[in-house]
């Protein structure tokens, strides 16, 4: 999603979001804000729930003055480090060993390496209770 929010300066844009607001208000009691980071996505989803043709042609008005369409943000930017992307954790909690082998954990030990109990750490040493 482009971050770059000068299309947004001119007054063509303005008078036009000012129009498209109005309308999203009337069809769906949703208040767009400018400000929000989320704004663009926003848009793109209303662009294909909405019934109205003239709400659809502003925004296809407003693409033409950004330069592109606008973008359904379903999973976010992707998460960059030093230009490169970060692996996000997953819902599941899962071990490296099993990230790394999969099915073929077994193969490999991975049933081995986890203790029963876990163990209880003091200052770097184990302590029994």
């Amino acid at each position: 999603m482009m971050t770059d929010h000068q299309w947004l300066m001119t007054s063509q844009a303005l008078n036009t979001l000012r129009k498209l607001r109005k309308r999203i208000q009337a069809e769906f009691d949703i208040t767009l804000r400018f400000s929000d980071f989320d704004f663009e996505s926003h848009l793109a989803a209303l662009k294909h729930r909405t019934q109205d043709e003239q709400s659809r042609a502003l925004i296809a008005e407003l693409e033409g003055l950004r330069g592109s369409p606008f973008q359904v943000d379903n999973e976010g930017a992707p998460r960059l480090y030093r230009g490169r992307q970060v692996l996000v954790e997953e819902e599941k909690k899962r071990d490296i060993y099993e990230m790394i082998y999969g099915d073929e954990l077994a193969l490999h030990g991975g049933q081995d390496k986890k203790p029963d109990t876990p163990v209880k750490m003091y200052r770097g040493r184990a302590v029994s209770s």
